[in-house]
């Protein structure tokens, strides 16, 4: 069997906490030789149950020595306690080094690295407001951003060592905690963007709490007859017809939407006459329908679609996250200690002058639909590759369904509409996927054969090509050929009960029923598509590493179980004596004293303290006497009634204007929302916006790339409608105006009229 992917790259490890640990640890689960050396000032950071995963492949040092001169790759986080470990520094020791900075919001920033002061920052937490009736920020419990970051300086760093091998130069790259939130801000700040370019007539300031939504009837959550809990993701009308179906309603659906809320009651009831895996063993045997039950990130390490897709592993009595992909020809070595390796080593040429981005000449061919894997292959193109969409005649059905979010998905893309089902379409991709690298589909198993795009019908003629597939549960297990949208793993991961502070098991009553299920659909974000999109782009790029070690190509499996089991990283490990994951509190105001949300006397704040040093500064600033009676690593019973009190003397942002000197990150958390806040980014000096033409919009200002690279040029990457570049491209194929236009005219192709 071939070596892993990165068998021999040297990195050195000089992060603390989750974001560089993971990063890490999957850049050594896929054959990297990985040094940690421990921060003195930050390594409480570590201090986490989960640490015990992320720590693993890794071998310590005790001392830096010559590790500077002879890495191929240092991450580095800020703030941190390292000495002489910059980047001007490490540069002139070892000018082709990869040098990756992670951070909260920029290097020069003082704010630590905790998702919660960022999550509350750029109003992650204030956007939550919906889950409770009475409004006000949230917890934001599922750390999305830090599961970004992550996969960030995987892409990152993999970008620029491909680029380094036909360069030989060295690069500079950075990410942060809010890049990490880009992609979870899909379209919405586009929208604020056109409604300040269209403004519509005043409206008075909304009174009271937002107002009351129930979940739509096909991404219900549902209680079953033994209290347990059901997440429905019926998206397209079909599946729900299945659904419908297989639970004896289908007489019902001739009563929507007129009658709602009456076929609503009935579903609630229906549910309750069954158990949940009755149900669920109903639902598996249809194979139509998209259901999936709520666990716990301990129950989902047992859930045979994670088990049996290779996404759980056990070393040393710690049941854990297994490999982020499974690269079947060169798959992961997962181990608990580091490895040897003398490294990679850069080519002797050095073009000093290359601003090339880090994947120009890189082609990927996708072929799929609505955000996870689309928006996957826009971060491909945001560093560089030529990105061509095949798009079904029609076009993507997300760029339909109202909203912006299809113009991220599609930005830096070449669009062509075929009909895949034709001869002549399936010969017009086969070109297409012929000059690629990199083919990336959602298809269930079984359709991509039935089109003629399997990965054995291509891999023979093309044997170097990446074929990376991506869908709902993975190809092994019980949900294998079953549909899957956003709720399902959101429910199946853990993120969502948590977030809502638990699922009731108690058999509810009929209003009871509709109120929990409105609280568990509010608490089941729209982020498990963003979470799975970072693990494409990333898991591609371990493919196009392992293509430049062997010479060959491969097939890829993602799907989002795994995808999401990443992004509630925290408590995915389980082992004897692990302590219980902390609640959020009955208003889900935090799991924590020192990492909570308060109530001031105008607003709210959030308080971030995760080290011993940063509750010294706490004390120091308040003047309390805190310090000599509480002890930091130890029981601090009663704290948070005394904060609240200490917090409601005052408004917000003087609290945050008082600490922001410190240490101590104390943040305004209900001025904003996540899309509110990268629309107040709007500007040509921001470091994560730019401006950037549509030919159906004004400027508009769009996410700069999730990565910086200091020594490479990225491109802007506007969006064009669907089919927008068909012409070019059966051109570029060899086809002439006359063979265009009979495509045409026989539904091969297609574009709007």
């Amino acid at each position: 069997m071939p070596n892993p992917p990165l068998a021999g790259l040297k990195i050195l490890d000089l992060s603390s906490g989750p974001a560089g640990g993971l990063a890490t640890m999957i850049l050594a689960d896929y054959g990297a030789n990985v040094s940690r050396l421990p921060d003195p000032e930050y390594d409480a950071l570590n201090d986490m149950p989960s640490a015990r995963m992320w720590l693993r492949g890794k071998s310590t040092l005790g001392a830096i020595a010559d590790e500077i001169e002879h890495s191929d790759v240092i991450v580095i986080s800020h703030p941190n306690g390292h000495q002489r470990c910059d980047y001007e520094h490490c540069s002139a020791i070892n000018p082709a080094v990869v040098y990756c900075e992670i951070s909260a919001m920029g290097a020069d920033s003082p704010m630590p690295m905790y998702e919660g002061v960022v999550a509350a920052r750029a109003g992650r937490m204030n956007q939550m407001e919906s889950i409770l009736p009475g409004g006000g920020p949230c917890f934001a419990a599922v750390q999305v951003a830090t599961h970004a970051t992550a996969m960030n300086v995987v892409s990152g760093v993999l970008a620029a060592l491909h680029k380094r091998r036909s360069s030989g130069t060295g690069e500079r790259l950075s990410t942060t905690l809010v890049q990490g939130l880009m992609p979870h801000d899909v379209g919405a700040s586009l929208a604020l963007q056109l409604r300040a370019q269209n403004p519509r007539p005043p409206q008075p300031p909304r009174k009271g709490p937002p107002p009351v939504y129930m979940p739509t009837l096909n991404y219900h959550p549902v209680q079953c007859s033994d209290g347990k809990w059901l997440q429905l993701g019926n998206l397209l009308p079909h599946l729900f017809q299945s659904y419908m179906r297989a639970i004896g309603l289908e007489d019902q659906l001739e009563e929507l939407p007129d009658n709602t809320e009456e076929v609503r009651d009935k579903i609630l009831a229906m549910m309750q006459t069954r158990t949940r895996d009755e149900w669920m063993a109903i639902f598996v045997a249809d194979g139509g329908v998209a259901a999936h039950p709520y666990l716990s990130p301990e129950e989902a390490l047992e859930d045979p679609d994670m088990t049996e897709n290779g996404h759980v592993v056990e070393l040393s009595g710690v049941t854990q996250l297994g490999p982020l992909a499974d690269l079947t020809v060169t798959p992961a070595k997962v181990t608990e200690s580091g490895k040897s390796g003398d490294g990679w080593g850069a080519p002797a040429r050095v073009q000093a002058s290359d601003r090339a981005a880090p994947l120009k000449g890189v082609t990927v061919v996708e072929l799929a639909t609505i955000i996870a894997s689309p928006l996957g292959a826009s971060f491909l193109a945001d560093m560089g590759a030529r990105v061509i969409k095949v798009e079904a005649i029609g076009g993507d059905p997300f760029r339909n369904m109202g909203g912006q979010g299809s113009t991220r998905c599609n930005l830096g893309k070449e669009s062509i509409c075929v009909d895949l089902k034709s001869d002549q379409g399936q010969s017009i991709v086969k070109e297409l996927i012929a000059k690629a690298d990199i083919l990336i589909h959602n298809y269930r198993p079984g359709v991509p054969e039935r089109l003629g795009i399997g990965y054995e019908q291509l891999s023979a003629a093309y044997p170097q090509l990446i074929y990376v597939s991506a869908n709902g549960y993975g190809p092994a297990g019980p949900g294998a050929r079953r549909p899957s949208t956003h709720p399902i793993p959101g429910a199946a991961m853990g993120g969502a009960g948590y977030q809502a502070g638990g699922t009731p098991d108690e058999l509810l009553d009929i209003a009871d029923l509709r109120e929990a299920s409105r609280r568990l659909m509010s608490a089941n974000e729209v982020n498990p598509d963003p979470n799975t999109a970072v693990v494409v782009c990333a898991s591609a790029l371990l493919g196009l590493a392992a293509r430049e070690q062997t010479g060959e190509g491969q097939q890829i499996f993602v799907d989002m179980f795994g995808a999401n089991a990443y992004a509630n990283f925290d408590s995915m490990v389980n082992f004897d004596g692990k302590p219980e994951r902390p609640g959020l509190g009955e208003n889900l105001e935090g799991p924590h004293p020192l990492c909570r949300l308060y109530r001031a006397s105008e607003g709210w704040i959030f308080l971030g303290i995760g080290r011993e040093a940063e509750w010294r500064d706490f004390c120091a600033v308040t003047n309390s006497g805190w310090l000599e009676e509480y002890d930091f690593a130890g029981s601090l019973t009663g704290l948070t009634d005394r904060l609240s009190e200490h917090f409601a003397a005052r408004p917000a942002k003087e609290w945050e204007d008082l600490f922001a000197p410190t240490s101590v990150a104390c943040v305004v958390a209900d001025q904003t929302t996540t899309a509110g806040f990268f629309f107040e980014q709007c500007k040509d000096d921001s470091p994560w916006m730019m401006p950037v033409l549509n030919p159906d919009l004004e400027t508009y200002y769009r996410h700069r790339s999730m990565v910086s690279f200091e020594n490479s040029d990225l491109p802007e990457g506007a969006t064009e409608g669907a089919g927008g570049h068909a012409d070019a491209l059966m051109h570029e194929l060899g086809y002439d105006e006359n063979d265009v236009g009979r495509c045409f005219a026989e539904g091969v192709l297609w574009r709007p009229s």
